[in-house]
């Protein structure tokens, strides 16, 4: 029987009460006409059909590319290196054998690494002998209380090079520049002090006793 492709194609879902159903039958139905089971009357899910040509025709592609990879790739691959190869003199063997490794750069917490201060070559700048001035030490300017011409009481120390903050420090922190200490001073040393960055962090507290802390 020739079947006549303006009909429409489907499947009755009514399982278990329809026998069109139950054996999964597809059921034809002339364009125009109720989708329906003519058995049960259920409404039909139509069935398109699939054209599987263009997956045969990509699994063919596929499967060819992949035979040309295995076949081809080997030698693709070794001509390439081939191409990178490249003629080697005596005399540049000769320079390459004497460059020896650089050794790995170290890095150094500057915080509590052992540090020498750095000499101070002229005596320090003071603004006034007694009140609130400025004190220049040439490695930091203090700001604050001065008595004496020395720094006693509160004032600010920044810091313009690498030192010691205290040479009674145990711990030997270093200030880089641009940090600052905060607190008391007795005689240009700091006695209890905040340290801080350049970003204006804390980066510690430092409590100078007689022996240092």
């Amino acid at each position: 029987m020739v079947q006549n492709k303006l009909n429409k194609k489907g499947r009755c879902m009514n399982i278990g009460n329809c026998s069109k159903a139950n054996a999964k039958e597809i059921i034809e139905v002339g364009i125009g006409e109720d989708f329906i089971c003519p058995e049960c009357g259920g409404q039909l899910v139509e069935v398109k059909k699939i054209n599987v040509l263009p997956y045969i025709i990509g699994g063919v592609v596929v499967v060819a590319l992949v035979v040309a990879g295995i076949v081809w790739g080997p030698q693709v691959i070794n001509d390439f290196k081939t191409e990178e190869k490249t003629v080697v003199e005596p005399d540049t063997v000769e320079q390459v054998e004497q460059v020896t490794e650089a050794a790995p750069e170290q890095t150094v917490d500057e915080s509590t690494a052992e540090y020498k201060d750095i000499p101070v070559e002229t005596a320090p700048v003071v603004s006034v002998q007694n009140g609130q001035g400025t004190i220049d030490f040439g490695y930091a300017k203090y700001e604050g209380s001065i008595s004496n011409g020395k720094a006693n009481g509160l004032g600010k120390l920044t810091y313009t090079q690498s030192r010691r903050i205290s040479k009674r420090d145990t711990r030997n922190r270093v200030a880089v520049p641009g940090d600052y200490i905060e607190g008391s001073f007795e005689d240009n040393e700091p006695v209890t002090v905040k340290w801080y960055g350049s970003d204006k962090k804390l980066k510690g507290a430092v409590m100078i006793g007689s022996n240092g802390l």
